[in-house]
C-alpha cells in the first residue's frame, strides 16, 4: 500500500484554513442580518410599544457575540444598542420596568466583551473557535488509532476525561513502521482544559517523534522537547513500548509512569514488567543511559496492559491495591473477550471515585495463532 504524504499533509491543512479564516463575505452577511433583524426590532418596538418588549434586542446582542468577531462584532453591537435607544426614547414607560430593561441589556452586552476578549486577539469568533478545538481534539483521537495490524494482534485503547470533561491531560499516540509498532501513553501534569491543551501540543511533537527515533531514543526526545518548551508546572510521564509485529518481541521504556503488566498465556499468571525505569519528563537534562528499558516476549494469547495512574489510584491512594484490582478487572476483560476491555476498565475504574484523568492501552496476540520465525 503506497500512502501519498503530500495529500495527507495538505488535507489537514485545507481544513484547518478554512475553520480559522471565515470568509469575508460571511461575516459581512451575518453583520447584515443582525442589522435587518435589528432594524424590523426597532420599527416593531416605535410601532407597538405595550406589545413588543425591549428585550427582544438582547438576543442580537449574544448572537453578535457568538457570530461575530472584531470590529465588524463591535460594529454589530453598537447598531443592535443604537436601536434600542431608539426604542427606549420613543416609548418609555413604567420605570421600573425600562430600568431593569437597561441593567439586563448593559449586563449583557458587558458579558459579551467579557468571554470574547480572549478570542478577540485571534480575530476569530466564538463559534469558529469552537470548532477550532473541537478539530484538534479530533486530531488528538485520530492519532491514538491503531494502524492496520496483522490478523493476529489487536490493540485498544480509552480516554477517560476527569469529571466527564472535553479535554484529557492523557493521551495515547501509536505508529507503525514496517513491522514496528510504536505505541506511547503519557499523562500531562495538571487537570482540566490547561492540561488537555499542553496535551494537545505534546501529542503532535510525541507523534511525530514516534517510530522516527529508534525505541531507546524516544523519551530522551521527548524530554528535550519539554524542556525546551518551558511550561510551568510542564512535566509529564510516559510509557513507550515498541513491539515487534513479525517476531513478538518487545521493549518497554517508561519516564515516571506505572509499569505495565503482562499476561502469560500459558501459566495464565500476571507478572508486572520491571526493570523500565526513568523520571519524569521536561524537569531535568537527560540521556539514554538515564532511561532504562525492559524486554519481553508477546507469545500468542498474551496480553500486555499499561495505564495511567488515575486507574489505580483510588480514593483511599493505595495503589497496590489499586493496581490489584486493575490486574483483577483485564482478567474478567480476558475471559469476556478483551474486544471493548479498555473501555471496561476505563469505566469500572471511573465508577470508583477519584477526580483523576484514565486511560488504558491493551495489546494482545490471539492464541489461535503462532509467530513466525525470525529470519537469521
Amino acid at each position: 500500500m503506497v500512502l501519498d504524504v503530500t495529500s495527507e499533509r495538505v488535507r489537514p491543512q485545507r481544513s484547518v484554513r478554512r475553520i480559522v479564516t471565515p470568509r469575508r463575505n460571511s461575516s459581512r452577511l451575518l453583520a447584515a442580518v443582525i442589522t435587518f433583524l435589528t432594524l424590523v426590532a426597532t420599527l416593531a418596538g416605535i410601532s407597538f410599544p405595550g406589545t413588543v418588549s425591549q428585550s427582544v434586542f438582547v438576543p442580537l446582542i449574544v448572537c453578535a457575540g457568538f457570530l461575530l468577531s472584531g470590529r465588524t462584532l463591535a460594529r454589530a453591537i453598537a447598531v443592535v444598542v443604537a436601536g434600542y435607544l431608539v426604542v427606549v426614547a420613543y416609548a418609555w414607560g413604567d420605570r421600573a420596568v425600562e430600568w431593569s430593561v437597561a441593567c439586563v441589556v448593559l449586563a449583557v452586552v458587558g458579558l459579551v466583551f467579557f468571554v470574547t476578549r480572549n478570542v478577540q486577539a485571534l480575530g476569530v469568533p466564538l463559534s469558529v473557535g469552537s470548532g477550532m478545538l473541537k478539530d484538534l481534539r479530533e486530531r488528538l483521537d485520530r492519532q491514538a488509532l491503531a494502524p492496520e495490524l496483522p490478523d493476529d494482534v489487536r490493540m485498544e485503547h480509552c480516554v477517560l476525561p476527569a469529571k466527564g470533561g472535553a479535554f484529557s491531560g492523557d493521551f495515547v499516540v501509536c505508529a507503525r513502521h514496517g513491522d514496528q509498532l510504536d505505541v506511547a501513553l503519557t499523562d500531562v501534569s495538571g487537570s482540566g482544559h490547561s492540561a488537555g491543551m499542553r496535551a494537545l501540543l505534546l501529542s503532535g511533537a510525541l507523534s511525530g517523534l514516534l517510530g522516527e527515533t529508534d525505541p531507546a531514543g524516544f523519551l530522551p526526545a521527548a524530554n528535550r522537547y519539554l524542556i525546551r518548551q518551558g511550561w510551568r508546572d510542564g512535566f509529564a510521564s510516559a510509557i513507550h513500548i515498541a513491539l515487534d509485529l513479525r517476531t513478538g518481541s518487545y521493549s518497554i521504556g517508561t519516564a515516571g509512569h506505572p509499569s505495565a503488566a503482562h499476561y502469560h498465556a500459558d501459566s495464565r499468571r500476571w507478572e508486572m514488567v520491571t526493570g523500565a525505569e526513568g523520571l519524569l519528563l521536561g524537569l531535568f537534562e537527560q540521556g539514554r543511559d538515564d532511561f532504562s528499558r525492559a524486554a519481553g516476549m508477546l507469545a500468542p494469547g498474551d496480553v500486555v496492559v499499561f495505564y495511567s495512574d488515575g486507574v489505580v489510584e483510588g480514593p483511599g491512594g493505595d495503589i497496590t491495591a489499586g493496581t490489584q484490582r486493575l490486574l483483577a478487572m483485564t482478567q474478567s476483560a480476558i475471559s469476556e473477550g478483551l474486544t471493548g476491555g479498555a473501555h471496561r476498565i476505563c469505566t469500572t475504574s471511573a465508577a470508583l471515585g477519584g477526580d483523576d484523568d484514565r486511560s488504558v492501552v491493551v495489546i494482545w496476540r490471539d492464541g489461535n495463532r503462532r509467530y513466525r520465525r525470525p529470519m537469521l
